[in-house]
């Protein structure tokens, strides 16, 4: 056991009035009730907490004011990790004067050879004996490793031992730690024989991108117990001290603070600003997106701006993009910025984790305006838990182009269902010819090129399928593909835009082709010649093989007309059938 600083003899401090010694007997949370935060002399409270910026505010800070009086803090951090944190935190060991004479910085090794209970409690012992003030306070951090979880009997012998030395010697004990029954399972509630005759014990939880102060039961210094009590909290603008967030904080909108002391960082992909003469100091930029991910993984309330661009890999992506969503929580805030081409899934990423996706035309400042918009919010959508799965549903058959009418039906329903899960917007157009143009001729102008676009004729139209295209962007799309004025080819157009709608429309194309089996142009229309992007096939590298198949989906190309706008993923838009004349009647 190490002591830093080496204690100065005070017998002064002997004599100071019990009060004086009560004084910072408190957790280091602003805001929150002294019922839920007092320290009662000769108690112990058990705070259960993994490593994380809130852990480090709590028990740091509370150390750190506690230091202006007799108090013992005792670490399983080294040394020098003990002092570094508590200088982050305001008070600096090695100035003099920083902390009061009889308090005591130490860092408890613990032998591999030994009992670790038995190693605590002698060290407790030996302080209580040399060098701690009576009835102080001892913060502990980290001492998990000293107790016997998995045996349920020595687990309570030594939960009695502890609160019998603090009832016998008068000192407070605060335990900050985790144990492996909370971090495997979340929950504190297991351990009631382990702290049944403390005083307090709670969890710093990390819940929908917020940390929050879980009491099972408190007592303060006046002999009050409260019990079961969720308070949210935050981090201060300055000095990233935890608050509590009241009820009446949040009916008034003050003092709610940041989710996390990095809430203003925003770190963002070479790539997504490599065409910027001058990009905002404050912003950290990284190499590529692979050193982004791997430097925000670390991130709570962050901004991350990802980069996607024609040289992409949309798997890769909505990789990235998961992990970091689970990985990080709600509070994170990921962006995408276009490129050279545009994203078609946008669902796909907002279903996986993404907050929202930066237009490739969105100039900087507007950029940085859609960067402050999201600060402050949480994700609120369910995250799917393999984005394998989500992408499985935008992955579609390599068909593309003509297809015989009652093949284009089928491909068409299996879209529909595929993309059902992320809610991926898809178009079915029907175009009545004109009644001197041929079927065979207006396939022929119909240039399809994106893999898993469709087209077919029957009777007296043609039929088109975009595949993650919105309704109202389906107008450019046919300006795409066909290499013909719309106007010399067609009479009109009957847009549907959801899929009750497009089966509706399958349904009565269906029943037409068993009335009357339209002609098979295969061989006479000129086959698609989809572009080649280098994102048509996935090859993930995963430690894991996959199942092998005989036959595996393209993914495809983004292509550069999408949609701009998207359906809530709250709201579901109404059927959109819409029958629109290309030129007047004559």
């Amino acid at each position: 056991m190490t002591n830093l600083p080496p204690a100065a003899s005070d017998a002064s401090d002997r004599s100071s009035p019990r009060a004086r010694l009560r004084l910072n007997q408190s957790l280091a949370i602003e805001g929150l009730p002294p019922s839920l935060s007092a320290l009662a002399t000769g108690c112990v409270y058990a705070v259960y907490a993994s490593r994380s910026p809130a852990r480090d505010a709590l028990f740091w800070r509370t150390a750190a004011t506690a230091l202006l009086t007799p108090v013992t803090v005792l670490s399983t951090r080294t040394a020098d990790d003990i002092a570094q944190a508590l200088r982050q935190h305001g008070t600096d060991i090695d100035q003099p004067g920083a902390v009061h004479p009889k308090s005591n910085v130490c860092s408890l090794r613990l032998p591999p050879n030994r009992d670790g209970c038995d190693v605590l409690m002698e060290s407790l012992q030996a302080l209580s004996a040399q060098c701690a003030a009576p009835s102080s306070p001892i913060l502990i951090e980290g001492v998990a490793a000293c107790f016997a979880w998995q045996d349920r009997a020595a687990l309570i012998r030594q939960g009695a031992a502890l609160a019998g030395w603090c009832a016998q010697t008068r000192h407070t004990v605060l335990l900050v730690m985790l144990p492996p029954l909370v971090e495997q399972s979340g929950d504190f509630r297991p351990l009631t024989d382990f702290q049944i005759q403390f005083a307090g014990a709670a969890q710093l939880v990390h819940v929908q991108g917020e940390f929050r102060w879980e009491v099972a039961f408190w007592r303060d210094n006046r002999g009050a117990l409260s019990a079961t009590e969720s308070i949210p909290l935050r981090f201060s603008g300055s000095g990233h001290r935890l608050v509590a967030v009241m009820d009446a904080d949040r009916e008034r909108g003050e003092g709610i603070g940041m989710l996390a002391p990095d809430e203003a960082v925003v770190m963002v992909s070479h790539d997504a600003v490599a065409r910027e003469r001058v990009v905002p100091k404050a912003w950290q930029v990284l190499a590529d997106n692979e050193a982004l991910v791997s430097a925000a993984s670390r991130a709570v309330a962050a901004t991350v701006i990802l980069h996607y661009g024609i040289d992409v890999s949309l798997a890769t992506l909505a990789k990235q993009v998961n992990f970091l969503r689970r990985q990080c929580g709600k509070a994170l805030k990921i962006l995408i910025r276009e490129d050279n081409v545009s994203i078609r899934y946008e669902l796909l990423m907002l279903t996986l984790g993404a907050n929202a996706i930066i237009p490739r035309s969105m100039p900087l400042a507007q950029v940085e305006i859609a960067v402050d918009g999201v600060q402050g919010q949480l994700f609120s959508r369910p995250v799917p838990d393999d984005y394998r799965a989500a992408l499985s549903a935008a992955m579609r058959d390599s068909t593309t182009g003509y297809v015989p009418a009652h093949r284009f039906i089928a491909l068409v329903r299996e879209a529909i269902e595929r993309s059902r899960p992320i809610r991926l917007p898809n178009v079915l157009l029907r175009l009545p010819l004109e009644h001197d143009v041929a079927a065979i001729d207006a396939l022929n102008a119909c240039r399809i090129r994106r893999t898993g676009d469709l087209c077919t004729a029957s009777g007296d139209s043609v039929y088109v399928f975009f595949f993650a295209c919105h309704v109202d962007e389906a107008g450019k799309a046919m300006e795409r593909v066909f290499v013909r004025p719309l106007s010399d080819l067609f009479r009109g157009e009957l847009r549907c835009g959801d899929r009750e709608t497009i089966q509706s429309a399958l349904d009565a194309l269906e029943e037409d082709i068993a009335e009357l089996p339209p002609p098979d142009y295969t061989g006479l229309v000129e086959p698609a010649k989809p572009v080649q992007t280098g994102l048509a096939e996935v090859q993930e590298k995963e430690a894991a093989p996959e199942p092998a198949s005989e036959h595996k989906p393209v993914l495809p190309m983004l292509g550069a007309t999408d949609a701009a706008a998207i359906t809530p993923a709250t709201a579901r838009a109404p059927a959109r059938p819409a029958s629109l004349p290309l030129k007047a009647r004559g």
